[in-house]
This record gives C-alpha cells, structure tokens and sequence, in this order.
C-alpha cells in the first residue's frame, strides 16, 4: 500500500508519498511529475547513507528512467549543514553543469534535506528540488520548505522557504535505522501528537512504538504525524503565526543541540526541550502537572531523555537568547496546553526559563 498526501503551497501542489520500495521507483515518479529526462538529476547524500546504497538506488532508478545523473556525497552529522559545505555543493553543481531547469535529490536525514534544500533554493536563483528521506525524524523536516543552514551562534539563522517538488518515502529504509535514530524520530512523532492529534499521542501513550513495526502500521502512523505537519503548514506556510506551533520542543532543543555541539541527537534534545517547556506551562498554569507527568512518562517509554544534560545554563540561555523567533517583550515558545492543544507565548521570560530548566532537572533525578 501506498498513502499520497497533496500539500498546498504559494507555489503549487506537491505530494508527500509515503510506502515502501519508492527508491527504486524515483526515476519514474520524477517522469510522472513532469520532469523532462532532458535535464539533470543531482543527488545530495551524506557518508552514512552513501555506505548503505540507497543513493545508488535512487540513481539507478533515475537512470532507467532515462535521466542522466551527477552525485556528491558530505560528510554526515549537522555541522555539514553550514555555508562552507553549501559552497562546495554550488561548485560541484556548476561542475556537473546542472542548469536553472536541473533538479536536486536530498537523500538521507533531515540535514541533508535542509543543506541540499537551501542550496536548491539560493542556486541561480532557485531550481527544483525532491526530498527522499531515510531517516524516521525527517518526516517532520521533509515536509513545509523550510531550509536552512546553521550559523556557530544558533541552528537555521540562514534560510528560505522552498517547498519540494515532492516528498518519496520509502518506509523501507527505516529498517536499517541503529536504535538511537529511531528514538530520535520518535520524539518528533510525539511533538506531532501534542500538538494537533490526541489519538496519535494517546496510541504511543498506551503502547510505545520502540522498534520497526509492520510496514502497514508504520505506514498509517507516518501518515498520521505527517498530517498534522500538513494541516499546519498549508494554513500558515510562511511561520507568520500558527506555524509556530511546531517548535514545540525546539526552542530549548535547538539550544542544547548547539551547546553540545551537535553531539546530542535533534530527536534527544526535542524531547528534552519538550520536558522543559512542558514545565513552563505547568508554571503559567497553562498545563496540569498530570498531563506534563503523562508527557514525561510517554518519551520515557520510548527512551526518549526528559532531563537536561549537565551543560552550562548560562550558554544555553545565550544561544536562546538568538533565537530568531523572538520579539523586543519576551521570548517566544510554543507550550502545550492540553494533549492536542498548544499555544504561543511571546512574553516568556529568562527567570521562568531557568526555574523550568531547574525544576525539569530535579524530575530527572527522580
């Protein structure tokens, strides 16, 4: 079975397509969506990936399909996702001679995704991309056109809005994910469930999805998290308002993955920030303890972290303190209210922070 989910964008309709053996299909899904075999498919993937042949299998379907196709591979891990290594991916376009009507293939997680993304959207001026994610966490990043690279002072400070010309994933290649990528993808799978479908988060409540399940089930609940990205973005494609909502756990996530030098799984650092902001809420009295105690419980079950690591708060307020989001009144959260309802705050304060920070660290201890 294969699940087709359109997305409405500024610039058109593209299809988040999710099922399995899409890699050996890409050339032809490519031809099916209007792509002449006239012009040149670049494949973007990291060192990981390249090792496990699903980039060869992209461009081997290409090829069958009648298209020519260029390559290059980066170094994985999110320090890649940086200005440096999209020059170097400009210059191996140019020497590929990708032209304005030429198209990239990201294949791999979702920094290869926003990496090659971002330099779609700058080379001449914006050429067509594709997404094929790998990885169970880039079922959030693949999907809305945001792209981006990181800058040393914070995550994605650099970036555009760029929607893909289409999103093929191949259930499949979640097979092969180690155990820590799996719980990564997990959190954003939950973040998905808190902020707009209580059945999702009440299914991974009630039974944690810890390993590879059937492809049918993966499937279905792919769909399902990916929907609730969809319904978001299409309403405010642009983050002018309610897309805001998404940063759920990513405000102090982003934060802690840069103070820990990219060392700490995004998945990791968004359940921890979840925790925290969980425990803003609980503060403001906007989120009964019992629910934050349920969110806990529910990331712990999928061995997910709710404490912060040990780090410096003083660097993890300076680098929250960048954060792009923010207004001249306050800093600005997303923070759960209820299982599938979550508001923004734009007055949060430094103080509230760092008590939530505090008290989300005393918990973990528990």
């Amino acid at each position: 079975m294969t699940t087709v989910i359109p997305v409405s964008s500024a610039t058109g309709t593209y299809d988040v397509v999710i099922g399995p053996r899409l890699l050996d299909e890409c050339g032809d899904a490519l031809r099916e969506r209007g792509v002449a075999t006239d012009v040149g498919v670049f494949i973007v993937t990291d060192e990981h990936v390249d090792k496990l042949g699903y980039a060869d299998q992209v461009a081997r379907s290409c090829r069958n399909a009648g298209f020519s196709v260029a390559r290059t591979t980066v170094p994985a891990g999110d320090a890649s996702k940086s200005l440096s290594e999209a020059t170097q991916l400009y210059n191996a376009l140019l020497d590929a001679k990708v032209r304005r009507n030429g198209i990239i293939l990201a294949v791999g997680g979702g920094m290869v995704g926003d990496l090659a993304g971002f330099v779609a959207a700058t080379y001449q001026r914006g050429i067509r991309f594709v997404q094929i994610p790998t990885t169970l966490l880039a079922h959030d990043s693949s999907i809305g056109g945001k792209v981006g690279v990181n800058l040393p002072r914070g995550k994605n400070l650099v970036g555009a809005f760029h929607p893909p010309a289409a999103v093929l994933y191949d259930i499949l290649a979640l097979k092969t994910l180690p155990e820590v990528e799996w719980q990564g993808g997990m959190a954003e799978m939950i973040k998905h469930g808190l902020i707009g479908d209580q059945s999702l988060f009440d299914s991974l409540c009630e039974s944690a999805l810890v390993r590879y399940p059937t492809e049918d089930v993966l499937e279905h609940i792919l769909a399902k998290a990916c929907s609730v990205k969809i319904r978001i973005v299409e309403a405010d494609e642009r983050e002018s308002g309610q897309r805001m909502l998404l940063n759920l756990g990513h405000t102090v996530g982003h934060a802690v993955e840069l103070v820990s030098h990219y060392a700490l799984n995004h998945g990791y650092a968004v359940a921890i920030g979840m925790s925290v902001e969980a425990e803003i809420a609980v503060a403001r009295g906007w989120l009964p303890e019992a629910t934050r105690d349920v969110i806990r419980r529910t990331l712990r079950a999928h061995g997910l972290p709710t404490a912060p690591p040990d780090y410096n708060l003083d660097e993890i307020l300076a680098v929250l303190g960048h954060d792009k989001k923010h207004g001249s009144t306050g800093w600005t959260f997303a923070l759960p209210r209820a299982v599938g309802r979550v508001e923004i705050a734009r007055d949060v304060t430094r103080e509230e922070v760092v008590q939530a920070w505090q008290r989300t660290t005393s918990h973990g201890r528990e």
